[in-house]
């Protein structure tokens, strides 16, 4: 970050002598001079930080003062920690930027320029306290040049560990998808590549991408084909901020999330009109877009030398359906394979794998993280009450993502993926291996969800520590809002897809009484049978007879279900008898599989090619509706069918949406889509604030936590905090982790299972 020759700087410019110390777990430095040039060094130093930089806890102490010449950087020590600082990986810098494109400094056009500022961190570490060598750069010996820069304390690039210039630093190689070097400029060759639709893999910060151009509807086709990824939405990365503001729908606060340092995908509703080869990109009416954020990204944009005849590119994850990202060439040479055609990469080991980051934003809610990786990691959580111990939180089998609590601080890890796949697994053991190595952790306890068949729980139980606690899905949900606010106790609203209960049923849209070491379920949403199971999930028509098939005869049930699916009169009658007679039709209270059920009442999926596709096309045409229309109201009529209900023990309610969902079918043909998801949204919003009301009247208390992957959704938060807000609830979410399964393990570590 250069926090040292900020400090170094400071120093000297205020007269004061002294030392800057790189330790593992704090950066201390030494000064003396006179009484007023000290008291202004704090003051000082926090005006002059880098934009990247952080403090995030300081103390000072006074001591006596020692013979001292001047101020100086001494070597970094190696001390006892709890987490020794290790900065995440950023976007290039405007200064870097404006060196790359001038023809007159040194690195004109080199695609790995850096300075303090910028460049990898996290994904080349390895070992601490972070220095260069500590990390994969020690391969490159800098050159004289370099050095001069890297020693003299009042250059941008003293102490840059990822210093580096065409002399001395790593190289760019373009090869055939048979080994084959392909000789000439490799950048200007890529570019010509995908000028004419090649499908190029290009090695990044910590992975692979595989990059189509956008005009090229062929290759689009071609590698939706041979990744296997039939309608799940590519990431786009775009030219520059003008080139979004002709896609998206772009608000201030947006473009400062696409050029922040972090520089992660930014999901935004899409522009009507834009040309149909964006369709391919995505159907649902939104776009995950990103500008470039290493100095080759820009190059393959902006590179004066050659004719560039596109202002996007697809950049999807490198990697086999369902697999962690590749980092390694050969391996990439290997999986990659039949799917590109090019290979970009250098020879800069990624000793760490990160995705790009996606998030969100909502103009009340703020930035709401679905996938945490890139530019966020290894950002710590910091929670008030010291751990007795070392604990790792396994966190679940979707969006896999490991936790460490040491201390006073917790690591989550960069997101690996879903764990139903062997390369994901073998990558969650690794990840963990790795975390404890890094962090010199010895966890006496390991803490995992209470779902009998998770791949991540299994490990859990076969190893070797000490102590091994489950931890309900959605009680460690809550958990994860309550250790990034520092709460004891809170109501929790965790709605989700899936998550194993206490009673054996699927949860999901559950209202619960949350504290550190237990958890009381005060209410959920009402039970639906999934006949077929999985299948239901996969072909959501199911669902929706199984929400239905009480209210309506079963001729009038077939024949509207027909209008919206490939249902067929003998599955229909299969999927009755499987409810009639409640075999393999296991009960969910699922938020995601009501969304799931609305989505097919609307015709906007029929069967499901990835996880959430009918919840984000859902959302995504409401969000137009928002757009388009500005809507206010919520009607009376829509306000009748919500029905809170007590349970026969009085000591729980659940919340009945079958009338819902039969409103949404009904009215289909009489009433845009677009308007009716907008109700929709608006009307769990209603009653999930019912849900609140009956629970603050049952225990008086006014905190309430939103967490869980429904919350992604932005409509919704945007609809329930104010109004929760309004009605003088203090409200609660997840900021530095997602509310999915990425936030699971936070959740699962701040679990205080010592607490009687």
């Amino acid at each position: 970050m250069g926090f040292r020759p900020t400090i170094y700087r400071c120093a000297v410019s205020l007269g004061l002598k002294g030392f800057v110390q790189n330790r593992r777990s704090e950066v201390v430095a030494e000064i003396q001079g006179s009484r007023n040039a000290v008291k202004k060094f704090y003051p000082h130093l926090k005006e002059m930080l880098p934009p990247s930089a952080l403090i995030e806890t300081y103390i000072e102490e006074t001591i006596s003062p020692v013979k001292e010449s001047s101020f100086s950087i001494v070597e970094s020590l190696s001390t006892a920690y709890n987490f020794p600082p290790i900065p995440p990986d950023l976007a290039i810098c405007d200064d870097c930027k404006n060196e790359l494109f001038d023809p007159k400094n040194r690195r004109f056009l080199y695609p790995f320029i850096t300075c303090t500022q910028c460049g990898p961190r996290y994904s080349i570490v390895e070992d601490t306290p972070f220095d260069r060598e500590t990390t994969s750069m020690i391969d490159f010996p800098q050159c004289t040049e370099c050095l001069a820069e890297y020693t003299n304390p009042m250059d941008r690039r003293f102490h840059s560990q990822t210093n580096s210039c065409d002399a001395c630093g790593p190289v760019l190689t373009l090869i055939h998808a048979d080994g084959t070097k392909i000789n000439g400029d490799p950048v200007i060759n890529t570019i010509e590549a995908l000028n004419r639709g090649a499908v190029v893999a290009i090695q990044g910060i910590g992975g692979f991408h595989l990059a189509v151009n956008i005009l090229k509807r062929e290759s689009i086709i071609k590698l939706r084909a041979v990744k296997n990824r039939e309608k799940k939405p590519f990431a786009l990365m775009v030219k520059n901020l003008e080139t979004a503001e002709k896609l998206t729908v772009l608000e201030q606060p947006d473009k400062d999330i696409l050029k922040s340092p972090e520089s992660p995908i930014l999901i935004l509703p899409c522009r009507d009109n834009i040309p149909e080869n964006y369709t391919l990109v995505s159907d649902t009416k939104t776009l995950g877009i990103f500008l470039p954020y290493t100095p080759l990204h820009l190059l393959l944009f902006k590179h004066p030398n050659t004719e560039i005849k596109y202002e996007s590119l697809i950049m999807t994850s490198g990697n086999r359906k369902d697999e962690p990202i590749v980092i390694d060439p050969k391996i990439a040479l290997e999986k990659l394979n039949g799917i590109a055609e090019l290979f970009l990469y250098n020879n800069r080991r990624i000793l760490f794998r990160t995705d790009d980051s996606i998030v969100r934003r909502g103009n009340s809610t703020g930035m709401v993280l679905v996938r945490r990786s890139r530019g966020f990691v290894p950002r710590l959580i910091h929670i008030l009450h010291k751990s007795p111990e070392t604990v790792i939180g396994a966190g679940g089998d979707l969006k896999n993502a490991p936790a460490l609590l040491k201390g006073n601080d917790i690591y989550l890890s960069p997101y690996i993926g879903d764990l139903d796949n062997p390369e994901a697994q073998k990558e969650f053991k690794n990840q963990i291996k790795n975390i404890l190595k890094l962090y010199n952790a010895s966890p006496e306890t390991v803490i995992y969800d209470m779902h009998p068949l998770y791949n991540s729980s299994q490990w859990a139980r076969k190893s070797s520590f000490k102590n091994k606690i489950e931890v309900q899905h959605h009680h460690a949900h809550i958990l994860s809002v309550m250790a990034e606010n520092n709460l004891s106790e809170t109501l929790g609203l965790s709605f989700d897809g899936t998550g194993f209960g206490t009673d054996g049923a699927i949860w999901g849209g559950e209202f619960l009484l949350a504290e550190r070491s237990r958890f009381q379920r005060l209410g959920h949403f009402g039970y639906i049978p999934l006949p077929g199971g999985e299948a239901a999930i996969r072909h959501p028509v199911r669902i929706l007879a199984a929400a239905l098939h009480s209210l309506m005869s079963p001729d009038l049930l077939f024949k509207s279900l027909r209008e919206i699916s490939d249902l067929s009169e003998n599955q229909f009658d299969i999927i009755l008898e499987m409810l009639n007679k409640r075999i393999n039709s296991p009960l969910t209270s699922s938020l995601g599989r009501i969304f799931d059920a609305a989505a097919s009442a609307l015709d906007l999926v029929n069967n499901v090619t990835y996880e959430g596709e009918g919840p984000v096309k859902l959302e995504g045409i409401a969000l137009h509706y928002l757009y388009d229309s500005n809507p206010h109201d919520f009607p009376d009529e829509w306000q009748k069918l919500l029905v809170v209900k007590d349970n026969p023990d009085n000591s729980t309610f659940y919340i009945d949406i079958s009338a819902l969902l039969l409103k949404l079918l009904d009215e289909r043909k009489k009433r845009r889509k677009d308007y009716l998801a907008w109700m929709f949204h608006n009307a769990i919003a209603q009653a999930s604030i019912r849900g609140v009301e009956k629970m603050h009247k049952l225990t008086g208390i006014k905190n309430v936590s939103l967490s869980g992957g429904v919350f992604q959704n932005i409509i919704l938060r945007e609809l329930l905090v104010p109004q929760l807000k309004n009605k003088g609830y203090d409200v609660f979410l997840n900021r530095a982790v997602p509310p999915g399964d990425g936030g699971l393990s936070l959740g699962q570590v701040y679990f205080n299972y010592r607490e009687e």
